[in-house]
């Protein structure tokens, strides 16, 4: 009697549709590169202030917030030499 019903549920299953995994990479990698630098300012900020006092604290924050400044820009240089590269590929 389960067979019948698995045979029933299975029949009215609507179709999925096909799974993109670069894409979905794409935005995990973004999104832990993104996490990443939240805790990293939050969490090594908050330290420093902790450990060496404010103004050491604020100095932290800004060299923290000057490196990730620097990982953007690499990161736009990267993806802009991507895109042209695919744009030379598919030029023709």
């Amino acid at each position: 009697m389960a067979t019948g019903c698995l045979a029933i549920e299975s029949a009215y299953m609507p179709e999925r549709e096909p799974t993109d995994t670069r894409r979905h990479r794409t935005i995990t990698d973004r999104n832990l590169l993104i996490g990443f630098f939240v805790v990293l300012l939050s969490a090594g900020g908050a330290l420093i202030f902790w450990f060496y006092g404010g103004g050491a604290g604020v100095l932290g924050v800004v060299c923290l917030l000057g490196f990730g400044a620097i990982a953007g820009v690499v990161m736009l240089v990267m993806t802009g030499l991507e895109k042209f590269s695919e744009w030379l590929d598919n030029r023709d």
